[in-house]
Formats: C-alpha cells, sequence, structure tokens
C-alpha cells in the first residue's frame, strides 16, 4: 500500500526499534485516553498482522530483466518486503515480517487516534450522537483505505537507462487501454519491458494493475513503436495470465 522500503542488515533493526519504541509510545496514549485500550491495542495488532500478511499476496514484484544484467530477482510485500529471491520471491524473511508487521501496526494506531478525535469532536456537537459518530467513524476507516492507490505507490520493478525511458513513455499512455479493464484501474505497477513478443521492432512494457483498495486485477501491457516513444498496441490480461505468454 504504499512505496517499498529497502532495508538491510543494521538499518532493519534500527527501523524496527523505532518503530517499537513509537508502538509502545502509542500504547501509552491509549491507555491514558480510553479505558477499553487493551481491546484497541489487540484489534490493531491482529489487523497489523493480517496486512502485512495481505501486502505479500497483493504486491508482487516477479523476476525481472530491464536494467539488469540477467534477470533481476522478484520480492512481494510492502512497504517492507517480506519475500524475496527468485521466482517472485519465495524466501520468506521472518524479520522482516516483524518490522512490516511494527509498520502497520503504529498506522493503525496513529489513525485510530485520529479517528476517536474527529469522531467524539463531531458526536459533542450534534443531535444525534451515535448516528453521526458511527457514520464519521465508518468513513473515516475506509475512505483511506479505498483511495490508497490514488496516493500510495506500489512496488515495482526498478529499472534503468533505456528500459526506464521506455517505461515512461508507457506510462503516459495507460489510458488509451486501462479502460478495456471490467473495473477502473487506479494504479499500474511497472513489471518489467522486454521485446515485444509479436516479431515487431519495439519493446513490450508490462504493467501489474490494482483498482480500490489495492487489489489486484491484472496486467496491462504497451507494445511500445521501435523509437519508444509512443505505443501501437495494448491491452489488458486477467492474473492468471503474463504479458509473456505466447498468442499475447
Amino acid at each position: 500500500m504504499c512505496a517499498l522500503i529497502g532495508l538491510t542488515g543494521w538499518l532493519t533493526a534500527l527501523f524496527g526499534l523505532v518503530l517499537a519504541v513509537t508502538a509502545i509510545l502509542l500504547a501509552i496514549w491509549w491507555r491514558q485516553q480510553s479505558i477499553r485500550w487493551p481491546i484497541v491495542v489487540a484489534l490493531c495488532l491482529v489487523a497489523a498482522i493480517a496486512l502485512s500478511w495481505w501486502s505479500g499476496m497483493a504486491f508482487q514484484v516477479p523476476d525481472y530483466r530491464a536494467g539488469c544484467d540477467g534477470l533481476c530477482p522478484g520480492y512481494r510485500g510492502a512497504p517492507v518486503r517480506i519475500y524475496q529471491g527468485e521466482a517472485a520471491g519465495r524466501q520468506f524473511m521472518p524479520g522482516m515480517f516483524a518490522v512490516n508487521c511494527l509498520v502497520y501496526f503504529d498506522l493503525l494506531l496513529s489513525w485510530g487516534a485520529v479517528m476517536r478525535a474527529v469522531v467524539r469532536r463531531i458526536g459533542s456537537n450534534s443531535r444525534n450522537q451515535l448516528g453521526w459518530q458511527l457514520l464519521v467513524g465508518l468513513v473515516m476507516l475506509l475512505l483511506p483505505f479505498a483511495l490508497a492507490p490514488l496516493y500510495l505507490p506500489p512496488p515495482e520493478a526498478h529499472v534503468r537507462g533505456n528500459p526506464q525511458r521506455i517505461a515512461i513513455n508507457a506510462q503516459r499512455e495507460l489510458y488509451l487501454y486501462d479502460r478495456q479493464a471490467t473495473v477502473p484501474v487506479m494504479r499500474a505497477a511497472l513489471e518489467d519491458v522486454r521485446p515485444r513478443s509479436d516479431g515487431q521492432p519495439g519493446m513490450r512494457v508490462c504493467f501489474r494493475t490494482y483498482t480500490y483498495f489495492y487489489l489486484p486485477l491484472g496486467h496491462l501491457y504497451l507494445d511500445m513503436t521501435p523509437e519508444g516513444v509512443h505505443s501501437n498496441a495494448g491491452g489488458v490480461l486477467p492474473r492468471q495470465r503474463t504479458c509473456w505468454e505466447p498468442g499475447v
């Protein structure tokens, strides 16, 4: 649900320590504000673990070739990668999973504090206090997650050089083909840039697409001209298919 945070070695431990301290401080704040703080903390912890696991299923960067000497290994998870290695991340990293859980845990506790302040303020100024509190709380809970693709970029392949230029040009023309999807495409993440499969000169650029709530849709491909400036073909594919299979 957000840009990938690249961590290695001691940076992982330091970042995890900062997140843990922040979580403790947020839990103390909740303890001072509500007698139901154990329930709030427990719910946020369970939700954080679920979101971290879900991110490993939803946010996938397959092995890619663009800008690499050979094949760059893929990874899964966001904002911290929790799987890495070849074949889109086969190696599970428990330590990184814990750090990813802490990221979501801190975000949920923080946003919960904001929601509590807003709901209490609106409820105190309204006659139908309970009804308005439920409505505002539901909107504040669902709307940011539903629109997350608009302001939080997903993880994607890190290309450079000429493939990067071609990918940027392809991204500018996504609007020509995303209307073919059955549901709105809210965000597209670059997967790879490879030679066209139809034998024509030029490159094919493949994107992984997402809709509301960062639900994965499938793939969107653009076949670029030899100069790599514009596309002359493209389309959308379901999740079960890839941009590189024969006949696409």
